[in-house]
């Protein structure tokens, strides 16, 4: 059986069923698998997994679609992580990003907003002297021009070599994503002459941005509005957009607020995706098939339009079928290294206090 070829190697193919069938098609075994032995014992590990640091769970925003949080409630869960010092947890990212630097995984920083955090700058370096081959930041973009150590945020992220530059933005107009995302006033808010600033460093840089819009019944949820969305920003600098549609998740999560505004909500990408069928605007470049996740991809103009629908319980039921695999690894404030977005779930490396 031939091995899929991932990131930089795949291949540009649409595979139009692959819609349809989604996880039905998908088979670990067909992709590279790697061997490693943690704390926890040996595991087998997806050979293009993602290691992803969540520094801290603090957002200066309150979206009632935060994934953050229906993450831990769609296992009912509550939204609580306990943290470590900061010294002490700076420390032990370093010591888990050599551990894991063999592997020589994608490198995600999240939260929360990242941005906010004192630890983002240190962790940026550490990052950067190891020379992972692909990092990311994914933030609303409001603390992108707060100095530290009398450089902004975005030129600590030019200077330390990121890669990518993804910022969460739900609307076109500034009313529509402040009402969205609920900012607090506290850290401020990212104004589209935000958007065209960072738009204008990242384009004289050698780091990309991606614009990430979540489609919503009271925001994008249209083509015709996805068209706008696109069109408006480009105007503006910008060449790379992702729109997501809201996750599929347990219907008792504890959150009710965020499940019921989840299911009020939600616009299916499969008609969108039929309506792009139609048109000579968007025009399919390659889907890709994941473990939970299935995106299609395309190009407008001379910008690339993504488009991702996600199952969390399909992540569940695909965890549960390989429980030796590590599809994906996320660095918590406990100080755990984990086969999952729960802190205390799929434990790798646990920390223990010195």
């Amino acid at each position: 059986m031939s091995v899929i070829k991932v990131g930089a190697e795949r291949e540009e193919k649409f595979d139009r069923s692959l819609r349809y069938n989604r996880q039905k098609d998908y088979d670990i075994n067909q992709y590279d698998i790697k061997e490693f032995d943690f704390k926890a014992g040996h595991r087998q590990v997806y050979g293009n997994f993602n290691f992803s640091i969540f520094i801290d769970e603090f957002c200066n925003a309150d979206c009632k679609f935060c994934v953050a949080q229906l993450r831990y409630e769609n296992k009912k869960l509550l939204y609580h992580k306990e943290h470590l010092p900061d010294d002490v947890w700076l420390r032990r990212c370093e010591e888990i990003l050599k551990l894991v630097r063999p592997l020589n995984p994608s490198i995600s920083i999240t939260g929360g907003e990242p941005t906010i955090s004192n630890k983002l700058i240190p962790v940026l370096q550490m990052v950067d002297s190891l020379g992972f081959r692909k990092r990311t930041i994914t933030t609303n973009g409001s603390q992108l021009f707060r100095k530290v150590d009398g450089l902004p945020i975005i030129d600590h992220l030019i200077k330390n070599h990121w890669d990518h530059l993804n910022i969460s933005r739900p609307a076109i107009s500034d009313d529509e994503a402040r009402r969205i995302m609920r900012f607090t006033n506290e850290y401020g808010f990212t104004s589209n002459a935000m958007v065209r600033d960072i738009l204008q460093e990242t384009n004289k840089s050698s780091m990309k941005h991606r614009l990430s819009c979540l489609l919503l019944k009271e925001g994008v949820n249209s083509v015709d509005m996805m068209k706008a969305y696109v069109d408006n920003y480009v105007a503006l600098g910008a060449n790379n957009f992702i729109f997501r549609e809201l996750m599929d998740y347990d219907t008792t999560a504890v959150n009710v607020e965020k499940m019921n505004y989840c299911m009020n909500n939600k616009v299916r990408l499969n008609d969108i995706w039929e309506q792009f069928d139609g048109r000579t605007d968007f025009v399919p470049w390659l889907n890709i098939l994941g473990y939970y996740y299935y995106v299609e991809i395309y190009k407008y103009g001379n910008a690339v339009v993504a488009s991702e629908s996600a199952n969390l319980n399909q992540q569940t039921v695909e965890v549960a079928a390989h429980p030796n695999m590590v599809y994906e690894m996320v660095f918590h404030t406990n100080g755990n290294l984990c086969a999952s977005w729960i802190d205390k779930e799929r434990i790798l490396d646990k920390y223990e206090q010195q």
